[in-house]
């Protein structure tokens, strides 16, 4: 006997979306033979149920029902996100609080008297970086002891060194004293040589060397935001012939030989080969530092330079070497696209793909991927492509077994940052009276954060709350308030807002921003993971410069950045050399 299957005809109906298909709208299936009872009956309407249950499976509804699964994941972040910024938007507002609690002892003759030392925990801090200072700026100096150590008495706004270095706006208006972000703090000029992790003691050098004796510091916790400095990557000739541009000290040279380099291809005596190869600059790194410099040259050359040197401005060449596939990789799809339209619109050479095998005096060796090398004359070689720990930071890896176990687990033995745990402690010292943040840190088992201002700043202000709050550190797992009898204490409104225990560190990305030259630019704005806004061209340059102003760290800069704007569009950049 057959038993084969077969669809019954039906009447025509209408024709439905495909992602609305019901069971109804399935094909009716029915048996060929006209008995269907008894078991073989029941066996063939078995066989029509599971037919019918698999149709419903992998009918086009399954593709809806995903649509709709991550319209309620993208809104479940966005809940999230809102939730975080509304956190912060109250922790803002207890800072702003310590900041008025802190005026009376700036304005005291006697700081040292209105500021006792008695039973405050002892905090030094290793740097005056991003992290560094927004510590200094939101720390409460009633509940710490605190000293800054570090071999810069100054603040550096690093997203703008580069137009630093061509001179957009001057060096000072990038910079804050250490002690201007907080007058009560006590700072040391020097550099921490070792740690002594068992006296709980630094060995301090005072800067410049030689000077003065090393002398011992003694720290009950120790904020180590020291950061990272350029590497080579193994690159023979980098350190000894490439300008980097980490500090201002790089801006300074780096403004100082560009003009160096117009001065020397205007002598008579060059010939134009000479003079090509001098005025070829090559910029190493499609990140954010090396796109934002060759935006920043750009306009140097074609604003200024070309009206006092008319006859080199054609020889002028700038290519920007990138070993990736695009330029800005943190950026979307889209901007980096557009990013490197807009560079090549302005007659810069973008080559990606392409890694430097060497660097000599007066030349790069260039290995792209199709295996062809290139051999590049040039009269400046601007190093961006990598960064290293620094010695403080190895050094530590080498006294904490725990932090050359997970460097082999999860960093593939690199020892350039240290793994801290979710509150920025560093693993492997027991009692918590270490804290790593910034780009010298690396949180354990998560997701590695970018190494940008924004995380270092963010990561700064949580340290200090936790300091100011006075969590105690020495907690496993999550640092818990004291307790307290006070209603007004600090630590009973905090466990009002459910912070008896303190929450680990969740960086908020409010987006990225990176200046092309010829007033363009690139922005992608969020909150959180929810991208809020995503611009290019004018319209990102104009949001480029407004969040810039907004984040400088104090009035005085806003109005010095804000005036050599505007001195620099009128009058031109300055070309002079000192």
């Amino acid at each position: 006997m057959e038993l084969g299957l077969q669809a019954q005809p039906q009447a025509p109906q209408a024709p439905q979306a495909p992602h609305c298909r019901t069971r109804a709208s399935l094909p009716r299936l029915a048996l060929k033979h006209e008995h269907a009872h008894g078991p073989q009956g029941t066996l063939e309407r078995t066989g029509v149920f599971l037919l019918g249950c698999a149709a419903l499976r992998f009918s086009p509804s399954r593709p809806f029902r995903h649509r709709k699964e991550r319209r309620r994941t993208r809104r479940r972040g966005l809940l999230e996100d809102v939730t975080q910024a509304v956190e912060e938007v109250a922790n803002t507002a207890e800072d702003a609080l310590v900041h008025v609690a802190r005026i009376p002892a700036w304005f005291s003759a006697d700081r040292e008297a209105s500021t006792s030392h008695e039973g405050k925990r002892k905090v030094v801090i290793l740097g005056t970086g991003w992290a560094a200072h927004a510590i200094a700026k939101i720390i409460d100096i009633n509940k710490v002891d605190i000293r800054v150590i570090s071999p810069r008495n100054y603040f550096v706004f690093t997203p703008m060194l580069a137009a630093a270095a061509v001179g957009t706006v001057e060096y000072r208006s990038i910079l804050e004293h250490i002690r201007s972000a907080n007058p009560v703090i006590e700072y040391t000029q020097g550099t921490c040589e070792s740690i002594d992790l068992e006296k709980k003691e630094l060995l301090v050098r005072p800067y410049p060397p030689g000077l003065e004796k090393d002398f011992n510091v003694p720290y009950d916790v120790l904020v180590m935001a020291v950061g990272l400095r350029p590497s080579s990557l193994g690159v023979p000739g980098v350190s000894a012939h490439c300008l980097f541009l980490k500090n201002i000290e790089d801006a300074r040279r780096l403004r100082k030989q560009v003009t160096q380099n117009f001065e020397a291809a205007d002598l008579p005596i060059k010939s134009d080969e000479e003079r090509q190869r001098l005025l070829t600059f090559v910029v190493v790194g499609g990140g954010p530092t090396g796109c934002e410099f060759c935006g920043e040259l750009s306009d140097f050359v074609k604003n200024d330079l070309r009206r006092f040197y008319p006859r080199l401005a054609p020889l002028v060449r700038i290519l920007l070497l990138h070993r990736g596939a695009t330029l800005l990789p943190s950026f979307g799809p889209d901007l980096q696209v557009a990013a490197a339209e807009t560079l090549e619109k302005q007659g810069i050479e973008v080559v990606t793909k392409a890694s430097v095998t060497e660097v000599e005096g007066d030349k790069v060796h260039i290995s792209k991927k199709n295996g062809q090398t290139e051999i590049l004359p040039c009269g400046l070689t601007v190093w961006a492509a990598g960064q290293i720990g620094q010695d403080l930071v190895r050094n530590m890896h080498k006294q904490l077994p725990k932090q050359q176990e997970l460097a082999e687990v999860e960093a593939k033995g690199s020892d350039r940052q240290l793994f801290v745990d979710q509150w920025l402690r560093v693993c492997g010292v027991a009692d918590g009276s270490i804290i790593a943040l910034g780009d010298c840190a690396r949180m354990q088992g998560a997701e590695q954060l970018p190494e940008t201002a924004q995380v270092a700043a963010q990561q700064g202000a949580f340290v200090a709350r936790l300091l100011n709050r006075e969590y105690d550190l020495k907690a496993h797992g999550p640092p818990v308030l004291p307790p307290t009898s006070n209603a007004f204490d600090i630590g009973h409104v905090l466990s009002l807002r459910g912070h008896s225990e303190a929450a680990p560190f969740r960086f908020l990305d409010l987006g990225r921003l990176a200046y092309l030259g010829q007033s363009q630019a690139v922005a992608e704005l969020g909150v959180g993971s929810t991208t809020v806004s995503s611009q290019k061209g004018t319209a990102a340059f104009l949001l480029w410069r407004s969040v810039y102003i907004v984040k400088q760290v104090s009035f005085r800069n806003r109005v010095l950045v804000l005036f050599d704007w505007i001195k620099s569009r009128i009058f031109g950049r300055d070309l002079t050399r000192f």
